[in-house]
């Protein structure tokens, strides 16, 4: 048995098209969703190990940061790991984009850690499931929607009939069922805040328990996904362009009408959002915006029209123009481990 190693893992975020609101006990998710894997938006985790009791040190950005350790023991502990606890542990990660922004940051960071427990298990125990499978499945006990950035390109998550292989438990690869026209979307992420966002998701998630149209919440996110995966495999954008925007207003409609209700939109999210649309009624551009539990908008659209949007952003939203107000994402081949 291996007593002393190195294992490092850099996992992007994603963002869900289908999303994901609402969770039972056991991070087991009350609808199912869908997300493209990103490549830009990415955690960096790295863990030294070395034989001992189970003790964890946890640094962020090189700095101790007790605020987030708590979620790190927590999913530790979850895990139930036995292996884990002959050693101890020297956790450090970085992100390269902002934290508790809505940009997705618990799915890299505990999908991120999830790869390395993972990956330390192979050299000093074994494993008895495929590595990606277990990865994603132990990353859904950090954060829910990080068992879907385990895997590149696209991943649904949750149980569906009409997929007979998919579950709850963790996250299905899903680029394999991308039409073409669907193979390079980029996803352009516009910083109306960087700031920590005033309700956590995971306080969102459990006001969906009691919320009055939890119950219609669940039927329309699968009627949605079933939609959608229809039409990623036939290259279908106007169904693709209906579906991410209902997708994303309905999750902040199901914020500001739950008890008590809450805002995370800004004006100037409003103000994007209109000039989205506007842009496709002038031009028949295949572009759209989703959002995540945050204030910043992500505009979407296949690498064909990129030329375009540059200009469109230059003319019609200069203040966007810098790197601190936009990042500039894609669709990507998933997490990458550092040798």
């Amino acid at each position: 048995m291996e007593k002393t190693g190195i294992v490092q893992w850099k996992s992007p975020s994603n963002i869900a098209i289908v999303k994901y609101w609402g969770k039972k006990a056991g991070q087991i998710p009350m609808n199912a969703s869908l997300s493209f894997t990103l490549s830009q938006c990415i955690t960096d985790t790295k863990i030294s190990y070395s034989a001992g009791n189970g003790k964890v040190e946890f640094f962020y950005e090189g700095q101790p940061k007790p605020e987030f350790f708590p979620k790190v023991r927590m999913m530790l502990d979850n895990l139930n790991l036995d292996f884990l606890k002959d050693f101890d542990l020297i956790i450090e990660s970085s992100n390269n984009f902002p934290h508790s922004a809505g940009i997705a940051s618990s799915a890299s960071a505990m999908s991120a850690l999830a790869l390395c427990i993972t990956d330390m298990q192979r050299n000093v125990r074994s494993l008895d499931k495929d590595f990606l499978s277990l990865a994603s499945l132990r990353a859904r006990i950090g954060s829910g929607s990080a068992c879907r950035s385990v895997f590149g390109g696209a991943a649904l998550w949750g149980k569906l009939e009409s997929v007979a292989e998919s579950t709850d438990e963790m996250a299905l690869p899903w680029k394999s069922n991308l039409h073409s026209a669907f193979s390079d979307v980029q996803d352009w992420i516009f910083i109306v805040s960087a700031g920590t966002k005033n309700v956590s998701s995971s306080a969102g998630h459990k006001e969906m328990n009691s919320h009055y149209f939890r119950t219609g919440r669940i039927t329309q996110a699968q009627q949605n996904i079933i939609q959608l995966i229809h039409a990623l495999k036939e290259g279908d954008w106007n169904s693709f362009i209906e579906i991410a925007e209902m997708e994303a207003l309905s999750l902040h409609a199901l914020m500001m009408s739950g008890n008590p209700g809450y805002l995370l939109l800004e004006p100037e999210s409003i103000r994007l959002i209109h000039a989205i649309r506007q842009l496709r009624k002038n031009t028949g551009w295949p572009v759209c915006f989703t959002i995540d539990a945050g204030p910043n908008i992500h505009v979407l659209f296949p690498k064909s029209i990129e030329d375009k949007m540059t200009d469109w952003c230059f003319t019609e939203l200069p203040n966007y123009s810098a790197e601190t107000r936009i990042i500039k994402d894609h669709v990507g081949n998933g997490p990458v481990k550092v040798q």
